[in-house]
């Protein structure tokens, strides 16, 4: 992609569908559902970090955005301003309604960038905060390594690592917490598990390894808190 190109949002309609409650899309993004409500909606005293949502409902791509943006704040530590300065900024100069879902917005120095790539040079990082600002140092990925892309827009998201086969992807049941290539939500297995069912029969009976078992009880008591 040079400089001159802009991305485009091509993606199907299970992307954008509302699944998740303010609670749920809270407990996924382990933010409280305070801000959640408020990075949605505004509050008085001040604007919505995103564009107005139109439903109470959460999408995926909204769901990523908010994981992303948390991941800003906390691990980043980007301060709130900073990043409505870039949402709004990338939404205009990329063209796009869910830019921090965008596979190529990163943190370089601090700043979230568009990370560009041309044929002839290295890659260059335009500031999407201070687009006056182009070439930076550094890079944190972050929990962008989480996520998988279709047409350079997030489609899945793997919330305990891309190692984990735990998967959020909305065109699988609700878009709810299942185990890769299975189909089996995170939640039927931790209330097979908190019913007295030891590891080994459920591995067994759907079929994956034990360790995958005990890493679908883990994320389930960490979704559960």
């Amino acid at each position: 992609m040079t400089t001159t190109e802009r991305p485009t949002e091509t993606f199907d309609g299970s992307r954008t569908t509302p699944l998740y409650t303010v609670a749920e899309a809270a407990h996924l993004a382990h933010v409280s559902p305070t801000t959640v409500r408020n990075w949605l909606y505004g509050t008085e005293n001040s604007e919505a970090l995103f564009p107005p949502s139109r439903t109470p409902m959460v999408s995926f791509l909204q769901l990523i955005e908010i994981v992303v943006a948390a991941n800003f704040r906390k691990s980043e530590r980007v301060s709130l301003d900073r990043i409505r300065k870039a949402h709004i900024n990338a939404c205009e100069e990329l063209n796009l309604q869910y830019p921090f879902a965008y596979e190529q917005l990163e943190v370089v120095g601090g700043h979230i960038v568009r990370i560009l790539h041309t044929q002839s040079t290295a890659a260059s990082y335009q500031a999407m905060d201070e687009p006056s600002q182009w070439t930076l140092p550094g890079l944190v990925a972050g929990v962008k390594r989480q996520i998988k892309y279709e047409h350079e827009l997030a489609a899945q998201w793997y919330p305990a690592g891309i190692e984990v086969p735990i998967v959020i992807d909305p065109r699988i049941t609700s878009g709810l917490p299942t185990i890769s290539g299975r189909g089996v939500t995170v939640h039927i297995i931790r209330k097979r598990f908190l019913a007295g069912q030891d590891i080994e029969f459920i591995a067994r009976d759907f079929d994956v390894d034990k360790d995958v078992v005990e890493d679908a009880v883990r994320y389930g008591e960490l979704i559960a808190a």
